[in-house]
């Protein structure tokens, strides 16, 4: 005999039991880093052509205190160069059965439109893409230096927060950054020094209050004296560092012991330390990335970090990157102070390439029509020193 609580008589006559009439949503997360980047006005529509190009100041004219009548060698120095980065596509793709979508869920017996929701999901799948490859690279592979291709990406944070010598929290270092050699005829214009939290033997380390400090102070320097507005960690990274200034609260005035909600982020709170305020992001790289989550559906990277072996031109323990060089380095929690001035989000403007659909027919099927939903960007930073990466952390 049938089951008789479904698919027999009560089924065929009575509704299911929706709450509210919602379907609740269990995979996708609003995390604080795309709150925040969205309202910020970071997004400056691309309105076409083959690159993304942005002027920097690379230089200045020569000067300085001479006696009167003094003659001088006068040339011209080159102070504006440029960097460029190329539009990427991210695309959603789904296969709709029409007959159940246009005969049977219709009218006042659907309780939830399913193309609706099928839409929300594929506009959701593709932000949540591009967060995570916010956090890797855009360039293709070279051997020693960028292990990956990530030649189909945006063009993220791991390259964007780099100078070249020290490595990513991905394992990488970036010699180029949006077309320009750094280190070269443009000096250190466009470099972010990363941070190694962890020990001198590359093992992770407890993170200190003293380790925040310095980190924040250096972005300051580059921030007319503030703190990048937003800082992202992960979410045992954010209980890390919350352990740690609780433990050096009665010593410090840095932090008052209170939390925060930025404007941008208003639903969530954040710590409040130095000008900053610290979010934890469900998607940022750490130790425990894809524990909480269904990650079968990201294609666009792996936040899982791990270990690497460093680059010989790492600057070592007594510089800024506290990074030591050819040795094995636990990556564990990450950390990222971001000034929001200083990244663009270049979704283009043309309507079917800005989470635009092509609906097209199965040429061979009565109802099948593949739904594709196209968004053309790019993500990067004109002024990389305005913000900075930090890792090599735990409890």
């Amino acid at each position: 005999m049938p089951d008789p609580t479904f698919n027999g008589d009560i089924q065929a006559s009575t509704f299911n039991d929706y709450i509210a009439d919602v379907a609740y949503d269990n995979f996708f997360v609003k995390t604080a880093y795309q709150q925040h980047m969205r309202a910020i006005g970071s997004i400056d529509p691309f309105t076409g052509g083959k690159l993304m190009e942005e002027p920097f100041i690379m230089g200045s004219p020569a000067s300085g205190f001479a006696a009167p009548g003094t003659n001088f060698e006068i040339e011209h120095v080159q102070q504006l160069a440029a960097m460029a980065f190329p539009p990427r596509l991210c695309t959603s793709r789904d296969m709709f059965e029409t007959f159940s979508l246009q005969v049977q869920n219709k009218g006042p017996n659907a309780r939830i439109k399913l193309k609706d929701l099928y839409y929300r999901n594929a506009i959701a799948s593709i932000s949540t893409n591009v967060e995570v490859a916010a956090y890797h690279h855009g360039q293709s592979a070279i051997s020693g230096q960028i292990s990956d291709d990530g030649s189909l990406r945006i063009n993220g944070m791991a390259e964007a927060l780099n100078d070249g010598k020290n490595n990513s929290w991905d394992g990488n270092y970036y010699l180029n950054y949006g077309y320009q050699v750094r280190n070269g005829n443009i000096g250190p214009a466009n470099n972010s020094i990363p941070v190694f939290f962890g020990n001198s033997d590359g093992t992770a380390a407890a993170i200190s209050v003293r380790q925040l400090i310095n980190f924040l102070v250096r972005q300051r320097k580059f921030c007319e004296g503030k703190s990048p507005e937003i800082t992202i960690t992960t979410p045992n990274g954010w209980g890390y560092i919350l352990s740690a200034l609780q433990t050096q609260q009665q010593f410090t005035t840095a932090w008052d012991g209170k939390f925060k909600n930025l404007p941008t982020v208003p639903d969530t709170e954040g710590i409040a330390f130095l000008g900053t305020v610290i979010y934890d992001d469900i998607l940022t790289p750490g130790a425990a990335w894809g524990a909480d989550f269904d990650t079968a559906y990201i294609t666009a990277g792996n936040n899982l970090t791990s270990s690497f072996t460093s680059s010989s031109t790492c600057t070592g323990v007594t510089s800024p990157s506290n990074m030591p060089a050819s040795t094995s380095l636990t990556v564990g929690e990450t950390l990222w102070a971001l000034t929001g001035r200083a990244w663009k989000y270049r979704p283009t403007d043309d309507p079917d390439f800005l989470f635009g659909a092509r609906e097209n027919q199965v040429y061979n099927n009565n109802t099948n029509d593949a739904c594709l939903i196209n968004l053309a960007l790019n993500v990067y930073s004109p002024s990389p020193r305005m913000s900075g990466q930090a890792f090599g952390f735990n409890g």
